[in-house]
């Protein structure tokens, strides 16, 4: 499932571009523009779901003590 979702997602991607040159060509800016915002809000929202997904790693890693480490203190 993973791997179909990580190919559909490139195949938007690369869709995604060929859009926004073709808008440059036929002169339409503003969807081109807009096209490169779309991509911009994307990619801001993968990097935000990856730091949240750190963010939990490390909380769950700092926090976990287990009890041999409290009795062996």
């Amino acid at each position: 499932m993973k791997k179909i979702l990580s190919r559909i997602t490139v195949a938007l991607m690369i869709l995604t571009l060929v859009a926004i040159v073709t808008c440059f060509y036929i002169g339409e800016f503003t969807y081109a523009y807009l096209l490169i915002l779309v991509l911009f809000f994307v990619f801001a929202g993968m990097g935000q779901l990856y730091k949240l997904k750190n963010d939990e790693y490390m909380y769950k890693k700092l926090n976990n003590t287990s009890d041999y480490d409290q009795y062996t203190r």
